[in-house]
């Protein structure tokens, strides 16, 4: 037996890359999503700026968090080898 060690170490960095993506993609959504809420006070006294930055934070954190569950479904269908049955 032996160890292919460069498919090893692709294997490794790649996991480690996505694993960084989705926690970045986590801490951005939050931290856009906190932004938003911050803005949220200001929007509802009228101000027009705060609404805009509320607006494009809280549109920015979904689609953080969108593309961070989106990967996670990506993870599990490459886990599960049911979804890959062929006929």
């Amino acid at each position: 037996m032996s160890i292919n060690w460069s498919n090893l170490f692709l294997v490794a960095a790649t996991s480690l890359g996505a694993a960084l993506l989705v926690v970045a993609l986590f801490s951005v959504g939050v931290r856009l999503l906190t932004n938003a809420r911050q803005a949220e006070a200001k929007a509802k006294k009228g101000d027009d700026a705060s609404a805009r930055v509320e607006a494009i934070s809280r549109t920015l954190s979904y689609i953080a968090f969108s593309l961070c569950g989106s990967a996670l479904l990506y993870g599990i269908y490459l886990i599960v080898p049911a979804f890959h049955l062929t006929k």
